[in-house]
């Protein structure tokens, strides 16, 4: 056997490139894998990242946003009255008397914090029915959001107009002002807990369709809670019950379907 010839015996050593071998032409790396790497790193760290496409449209409007700011602040410094208000719902909302308590005093400073929440009621209702009738898009357009504003303060002046008709009509002057203000407190309370899912609606557009979903439950509530309180006013035998069923049918069924294929129609508020 020649010194050339490899036995099976003879140990084969494989010999791993390193990266940071150098070839014997130059003194560039073996591996141009790790070298196209550190270029790219390299190059990353002093010039940024590439620049993309920014996706613009869906921004809430400003207007909007500075509305809902101004109201929850101007609520805020109504802490006091807003206190008041909430302590009494349970009675002032659900119960009905005939004459106020001694020590029950209404003064100009809750009418006001009510007026307050009130306006911020229909500013919610307003985002929530534009995100459900149009889509998120509709927050970046101020102009479509002020009509539905305007919609919304509309149809809230219906309902007090269409309440102060019927009370007048069916009952006495005593408890056609209970059923107003429990209407407006119940509109009130609403215009609270539906801040969240508006704020919601205007920032996270990919995920709507949870705080609509809250927000028609709140609404609902609200309602049962302002039905409950004209049963009890209203109730009187057995025929009160089929015009408390009429009652329901005209002012909350039909006006709330109107509302909202008008808010469907693509250019009713231009």
């Amino acid at each position: 056997m020649t010194a050339n010839t490899l036995t099976y015996n003879d140990p084969v050593v494989t010999a791993t490139p390193s990266p940071f071998r150098l070839s014997m032409q130059g003194d560039a790396p073996v591996d141009s894998v790790v070298a196209l790497r550190s270029t790219t790193v390299a190059d990353t760290w002093s010039r940024g990242l590439t620049p993309g496409s920014h996706v613009t449209g869906m921004e809430p409007s400003s207007g909007i946003v500075a509305l809902i700011i101004a109201l929850i602040a101007l609520v805020a410094f109504e802490s006091q009255q807003l206190r008041r208000i909430l302590s009494g719902l349970d009675t002032d909302l659900l119960g009905v008397r005939r004459r106020d308590n001694a020590f029950d005093s209404h003064t100009t400073a809750e009418s006001r914090t009510i007026a307050l929440l009130l306006l911020l009621t229909c500013v919610c209702e307003a985002i929530l029915l534009g995100v459900a009738t149009r889509g998120p898009a509709v927050v970046a357009d101020g102009t479509e959001l002020a009509a539905f504003i305007a919609l919304t303060v509309a149809y809230y002046i219906f309902q007090w107009v269409a309440y102060s008709i019927i009370g007048y009509t069916f009952t006495d002057t005593i408890n056609t002002v209970q059923w107003r203000k429990g209407f407006n407190l119940s509109q009130a309370v609403l215009g609270l807990a539906l801040l969240l899912p508006a704020v919601i609606v205007l920032y996270y557009h990919h995920s709507v369709t949870a705080p609509l979903i809250v927000a028609a439950i709140l609404y609902i509530l609200a309602r049962i809670a302002f039905l409950c309180k004209g049963f009890r006013i209203f109730y009187n035998q057995l025929p009160s019950l089929v015009y408390f069923i009429l009652y329901l049918c005209a002012l909350e069924l039909i006006p709330v379907l109107l509302v909202i294929k008008t808010a469907s129609c693509v250019d009713w508020f231009k």
